[in-house]
């Protein structure tokens, strides 16, 4: 029976780590199939006292899915489809446990499983060769439960917010065992706290400011479940989600822009920006992310040993920065309108037109998502060689939010503090909305000590800039610390008392 715990022997190291490479241990696994039995297995472990990890795919880089002993729930088996209804927005079921690829692919062949009721089979084989879920996190085998639970962005995420925004429903597990059943705007919070739907009420001053995380934020008016989207398994689990379809656009543009410096490019990024806030039709521009050129370098270095990363045309050995951009709509004419005004900026920001790649179908434009996906896990490579040496090395990596006009500035700053420091670092990501990815590759102890520094120097930067530590990966257990020391004391104590409210007995282990 898949409820059923099951001791944590050597053929479980795997669910031991995730994409963190920060490692851990357990006594017990459980691979519930549904809703009922992690329920179950939650409830067991909250009675026995077994302090509690939740996992999905395990693809986390803030180490949130590593286990700090006791027990490990996997929704790796709570992968089915589970229903389907149209409407003005349609909607479709499914566990916690998908995957983003599973969910592309059963929407490409438009063929519902058995058991669903007749009138939602018919629906959904008329409607979902058409259809998709709009957020893209560039790792396809990631869960929805899990990309729930750090409220993921993909780079579409300009135009496309987070997977949050896109969930109405929600069955949710508490701590206890309890199952929720959540429909979005239901329960909602005013300043002292938020009715819940086992009838009680989680009481909490809901009128503080964020403070640099948006980890367990309460604010007035929030949805609770887009408070329990970003809350990283520390409260509960997705275990069932009601996910928001949008119609596939008529025609979709990328272009990959590259430039000699990265000044450059960085110029450019933030004309795309204003522009895109000044254009009629500038929402079209859906994806804009930025690339330095240590991350491009990364990535030309490797093509010739990689069959994915040969599907690529060269990168020029001169490149010095990049901006990768999409656009989608429904007209041919005006995306194309549109590219002709970006192309005159981009010439303007010393741009050449030989010195772009442009796609135009899904079969190209998947293509260049390989780019996005290949620089960190070209880094994550390196990180792996390093440890041979260096064991006690894990993911050393920032995903801090600063104004999106700082954005450029930023950047600068990480750069330059990275080479005072004399370490190897590449920075790339959603740079028009603040959000950028640093990440390290410390070579000795005595560098991992530095760029633990580093970090910390750039969360206090980002902080006092009115940005957040954690803009999309998550805090987990690698920047808990970073939590506790740049948060006030106030939001500390708002966070500890939600903790104290919804994880009584602390088996989630969540500060």
């Amino acid at each position: 029976m898949m409820g059923q715990f099951i001791a944590a022997v050597p053929g479980c190291l795997s669910y031991f780590r995730d994409e963190s490479r920060l490692g851990g241990q357990a006594d017990y696994i459980v691979f519930p199939e549904d809703a009922a039995q992690a329920a179950a297995a939650i409830r067991r472990a909250a009675n026995e006292g077994l302090p509690l990890t939740l996992q999905g795919a395990r693809t986390g880089i803030a180490g949130g899915a590593v286990p700090q002993g006791g027990l490990i729930l996997s929704t790796e088996k709570m992968d089915r489809f589970l229903g389907f209804s149209a409407g003005e927005v349609p909607a479709l079921r499914v566990q916690g446990g998908m995957s983003f690829e599973a969910l592309g692919s059963f929407l490409n062949r438009g063929l519902p499983p058995e058991g669903w009721d007749a009138e939602s089979a018919a629906l959904f084989r008329e409607q979902a060769r058409k259809l998709r879920f709009p957020p893209n996190p560039t790792e396809l085998s990631a869960t929805l439960g899990g990309a729930f639970a750090c409220n993921a962005r993909g780079p579409n995420s300009l135009r496309w917010g987070a997977v949050g925004d896109h969930v109405r429903g929600l069955t949710w597990i508490t701590p206890q065992g309890e199952i929720w059943r959540i429909q979005r705007g239901r329960y909602c919070f005013d300043e002292t706290g938020c009715p819940l739907p086992n009838g009680g009420r989680l009481s909490c001053d809901a009128a503080l400011p964020p403070g640099g995380s948006r980890f367990l934020h309460p604010r007035p008016g929030l949805d609770l479940l887009d408070f329990l989207a970003g809350s990283e398994g520390c409260v509960g689990l997705a275990a069932e989600l009601s996910l928001s379809l949008q119609a596939l656009p008529a025609s979709v543009w990328g272009v990959v822009y590259f430039f000699e410096d990265e000044r450059s490019a960085l110029d450019f990024a933030e004309s795309l920006r204003k522009w895109r806030a000044q254009t009629p039709g500038g929402k079209a521009l859906s994806t804009l992310e930025y690339y330095d050129q240590p991350s491009l370098e990364l990535v030309r270095n490797q093509a010739s040993q990689s069959a994915l990363l040969r599907q690529l045309p060269l990168i020029d050995p001169h490149a010095g920065g990049a901006v990768q951009v999409e656009l989608e709509g429904e007209d041919s004419d005006t995306l194309e309108s549109l590219l002709m005004e970006q192309l005159e900026l981009f010439l303007a920001a010393g741009g050449r037109e030989e010195d772009t790649w442009a796609a135009a179908s899904p079969a190209e434009l998947e293509k260049f998502r390989i780019l996005r996906h290949a620089v960190p896990e070209l880094i994550n490579i390196e990180i792996d060689r390093l440890r041979r040496e260096l064991p006690e090395l894990c993911k050393t990596a920032a995903d801090y939010l600063v104004p999106p006009e700082l954005a450029g500035t930023y950047r600068e700053a990480c750069r330059r503090d990275l080479e005072e420091a004399g370490l190897r670092g590449f920075i790339f990501g959603h740079i028009a909305e603040g959000r950028l990815h640093v990440n390290l590759l410390p070579g000795n102890r005595e560098e991992i000590s530095r760029s633990r520094a580093l970090l910390d120097r750039w969360a206090a930067q980002a902080v006092q800039a009115g940005g957040l530590l954690a803009a999309e990966n998550g805090i987990g257990r690698l920047k808990r610390d970073l939590l506790i020391r740049h948060l006030s004391p106030e939001r500390l104590e708002q966070i500890r008392t939600i903790l104290q409210a919804l994880d009584p007995q602390g088996i989630l282990g969540a500060l």
